[in-house]
Formats: C-alpha cells, sequence, structure tokens
C-alpha cells in the first residue's frame, strides 16, 4: 500500500479523525494509515487488516522507500519535455538527495523522540500503533476479549514528547508554519481561485495578477483545514498584518460564518500548491 494513498473514497464511511498537523512532521509516513479510521469512537484494533485483506498490512514497514534515483529521473523525463536530459537528470538526482536526506534527518529526530520516551523504535506498522497507544495518541480498551482502540491524534506534541530549549522554540516556529500553510491551502480551495504553472513549474494566477479575491468565511477555512475557526482567524489576522492578505471586514471580529471577501497575495497561494500538508520529503 502506498503511504498516502487513502483506502476508501469520502462515501464509503471511514473518517479523518482530526490530527494536529505537526504530527505529520514528526511521525512516519505511516501515520496516515491511522488517521483514516471507521469512527472516532472505539473500533475493534483489526479494522484495518480486515480493510486491506490483501496486504499483509501489520508488517508494512513505518517510512516510505524512495525508491531508486533512475526511477526519479524517469519520472522526471516523462514531466519535463522539452529539457535536455542532462539537465533533467541533474535536477532529479538533486531533489532524490534533498528528498533522501530530508527522510534520513526525520528518522533520526523521532528515533530521539522515541527514546526520550523510553519507548521502543517502530519499524513496522504494528509497532507503530503500539507506540501510538503508549504515546497516549489512542486509547484501548478490551471488550469481550478483544482490544478496541480510539484515535487522539488531536494531541499537541508539546503535551507528549520532550523538547529542548532550542527544538521547542524551532517546533513551535514549524507549528506556525503548518498553520499558515493549511491556512493558504484552505484560501485556495474554498475560495475556489484558478491559477496555473507556467513552463518553469511556477505558480501563476490568470494573467498574472498579484492577488485573488475570494469569497469565504471562517467556518469553510477551519473546516477544510482541519482546526478550529479561532486558530484561522488568528492565522489570518498575522497574514494580514504580514501584507499577505486583506479582509473586507474586522478579521478579528467577523462572525464565524458570515461570509466576506478576502484578498490573498500570489505569493502565499503559490507559495503552498499541495492540496494537504506533506512530510518534508514529499513536499
Amino acid at each position: 500500500m502506498e503511504s498516502f494513498e487513502r483506502p476508501f473514497g469520502d462515501e464509503s464511511g471511514p473518517v479523518q479523525a482530526p490530527m494536529h498537523p505537526a504530527w505529520i512532521r514528526i511521525m512516519p509516513c505511516s501515520i496516515e494509515l491511522f488517521r483514516t479510521v471507521p469512527s472516532v469512537n472505539p473500533f475493534p484494533a483489526s479494522w484495518w487488516a480486515d480493510a486491506f485483506p490483501e496486504d499483509d498490512i501489520w508488517n508494512e514497514p513505518v517510512w516510505c522507500d524512495p525508491g531508486d534515483v533512475d526511477d526519479w529521473i524517469a519520472e522526471a523525463s516523462e514531466h519535463h519535455l522539452g529539457a535536455s536530459p542532462e539537465v533533467i537528470e541533474k535536477e532529479a538526482r538533486e531533489e532524490y538527495d534533498r528528498a533522501t536526506a530530508e527522510r534520513s534527518e526525520r528518522i533520526d529526530t523521532f528515533t530521539t523522540h522515541c527514546r526520550r520516551a523510553g519507548l521502543p523504535v517502530p519499524h513496522t506498522v504494528r509497532d507503530l500503533l503500539e507506540f501510538l497507544l503508549a504515546l497516549g495518541l489512542y486509547r484501548s480498551e478490551m471488550r469481550e476479549g478483544k482490544l478496541f482502540v480510539a484515535p487522539q491524534l488531536y494531541i499537541n506534541p508539546f503535551d507528549v514528547l520532550a523538547f529542548d530549549k532550542l527544538e521547542a522554540i524551532e517546533e513551535a516556529a514549524d507549528q506556525r508554519g503548518d498553520l499558515e500553510e493549511l491556512t493558504a491551502i484552505a484560501i485556495r480551495r474554498v475560495g475556489g481561485v484558478e491559477y496555473e504553472f507556467d513552463d518553469e513549474g511556477h505558480f501563476v494566477l490568470p494573467g498574472g495578477a498579484k492577488s485573488a479575491t475570494v469569497t469565504v468565511n471562517l467556518a469553510a477555512l477551519a473546516e477544510d483545514a482541519g482546526v478550529p475557526a479561532p486558530v484561522i482567524r488568528g492565522m489570518l489576522m498575522e497574514l494580514a498584518e504580514d501584507g499577505d492578505v486583506a479582509g473586507s471586514v474586522d478579521l478579528g471580529e467577523v462572525g464565524i460564518a458570515d461570509d466576506f471577501a478576502l484578498t490573498a497575495s500570489d505569493d502565499l497561494l503559490g507559495g503552498y500548491p499541495n492540496d494537504e500538508l506533506l512530510p518534508p520529503e514529499h513536499a
């Protein structure tokens, strides 16, 4: 199973459990599996194996395999028509080196957190579930001899992991960056911003505009971003101070369900072209 593949469509029942955005950066790639649940209430821990009967799901590795650099070069060749083979190979190798370095750094950081918590380092999906239970990001109970679990992934890493002073400062900054990215993505998606990528892969608004004005409300932005509306309000107020957005209303006073016009810069919108937060090596 691909680590970021959604096992079900929205219409088939399972839901995405609320998860603090920081876990996408901190946890192994397979945390996405445990974000997909039949319910936020307790359910059989065997559910994932039942959902993927053809996969040996519990023995899957927790980290994505980046594959071979030749595969990256071949894929880049398919998407960069017109560029010379030498340029394509050079850029593909640089991107491969970046992604594998990011992956190695994340593994090292995660391993450090495991050891500080006095918990074994997870290597398989089964190990990761046990880790989540031990850390309190999942809770469990026994029912008629069967293990039932329920997600608590909304917990902030600061509440369950140990950070030194410098790490805490960096994590706080990273969490602020996560919220900015989620807010920018939500503005683009909820507002239906039209855009394209030029021949060099750069984000471009229609006519080369430097900003886009859309109609949104805090409730819709919060739902899309998966964070509380007051958090979105605070992020918009910060972005307004930085000149990245401007509202037709007082962002600090507008009602959560009230529509308003919001103008966002192309730098903000184009800085986050993905539709969701991704681990650093996948971004």
